[in-house]
């Protein structure tokens, strides 16, 4: 469950942005204020995001770009951005890659700016099975507006905003260093792996009360099933089983789903949630994921949207994400099947390198 699902009762009263101020300004002051992470519905289109292990996971250089609108239908809410760049060097068996993240709060009102550099190492365990160890450094901020907010003492009778003078006037700054690390086995049929977030401990609290960007565990993970094999002339077809549960602090968020590829076309479903599940009287069911791709040439088109299910649906409208992922400098190799994981490019059958003796599937 996301601590977005706590404020419903909240969204039936009016002005949207005091609500947002009085979130935003209660999880950065409060004692048991916790901050969570962004959380994206493509996540493999934005797969550095999920684990360092992805990095480098191409024929050559990849380049992805994502934007995230959360509850359009509520002014100056969430907007999350991220680049990156990705490549792997053959003759070292190693990926590196570069990302840069903003999350964008209340409008403005709270940012969180990161820049990473990845690092993936790939090992041969077996006979077209793999195993890819990641790392991940970052510098992150994270900025606290408080001159802007609008808090309760600020609104009047009639619902207009005054100035009571007894609100923080202040800005607060943070910047610091941060560590993540992973581990993945895939195949050309399926994946599995396991990201640790936040591994360095730092206090963000704009008070004197200690406040911590809490460690994120990920499990993920899923598997391909070919019907229609590649042909001369026909690119496979198939369907791919997924999942992705994460843990951070005292909330969980479970993603389950399914793509469905024929060329040029990914369409995908995904349920997000944990059924049976609560938290505080409130039912852990929080929506249902739309995805579509286009891969043309080089490049591949994502648009999601997320159907909120829980008790937010007629105030926010959903979720809208946005991807674009372009590969360029690929091999010229001769091509193979499509690997396990969604979002993916054609492999490549055999580099010529003493490191990669047989295929490289997926991405």
């Amino acid at each position: 469950m996301t601590i977005t699902e706590n404020i419903t009762p909240k969204l039936r009263e009016k002005g949207h942005l005091l609500i947002v101020s009085m979130v935003i300004a209660y999880f950065a002051l409060s004692i048991n204020a916790n901050a969570q992470d962004v959380s994206f519905s493509q996540m493999y289109a934005t797969p550095m995001y999920l684990s360092p292990s992805f990095t480098g996971l191409t024929q050559g250089t990849r380049l992805g770009l994502t934007y995230r609108d959360q509850w359009p239908g509520i002014a100056n809410t969430y907007r999350s951005y991220a680049l990156s760049v990705d490549h792997f060097f053959d003759e070292y068996s190693s990926g590196l890659g570069l990302m840069v993240l903003r999350d964008d709060n209340g409008g403005g009102l709270l940012v969180r700016q990161d820049i990473s550099a990845l690092y993936a190492y790939e090992i041969e365990v077996a006979r077209d099975i793999f195993v890819r160890p990641g790392i991940e450094f970052s510098y992150k901020e994270r900025n606290l507006n408080l001159i802007d907010a609008v808090f309760p003492s600020d609104q009047g009778a009639n619902g207009g905003n005054v100035s009571s003078g007894s609100n923080p006037n202040e800005e607060y700054n943070h910047k610091y260093f941060d560590a993540a690390a992973s581990a993945m086995i895939y195949s050309d049929a399926f994946w599995f792996g396991l990201g640790f977030h936040n591994l360095v401990k730092n206090d963000i609290a704009a008070t004197d009360i200690e406040t911590f960007n809490d460690f994120r565990t990920a499990v993920y993970g899923g598997y391909k099933y070919r019907y229609k094999d590649k042909m001369r002339r026909n690119d496979e077809q198939s369907v791919t089983l997924a999942f992705n549960y994460r843990m951070q602090a005292k909330f969980s968020q479970l993603d389950i789903g399914t793509y469905w590829y024929i060329n040029p076309m990914e369409l995908g479903i995904w349920y997000r949630g944990i059924p049976f599940a609560s938290s505080g009287g409130l039912q852990n069911n929080d929506g249902l994921i739309f995805i579509l791709g286009l891969n043309i040439g080089n490049a591949r088109l994502g648009y999601s949207y997320d159907w909120t299910l829980s008790e937010l649906s007629g105030y926010s409208n959903g979720a809208n994400e946005l991807t674009l992922t372009w590969r360029f400098n690929q091999s010229s190799k001769r091509v193979k099947s499509r690997g396990a994981i969604p979002c993916s490019a054609p492999g490549i059958n055999g580099s010529g390198s003493k490191y990669r003796r047989r295929s490289r599937s997926f991405f």
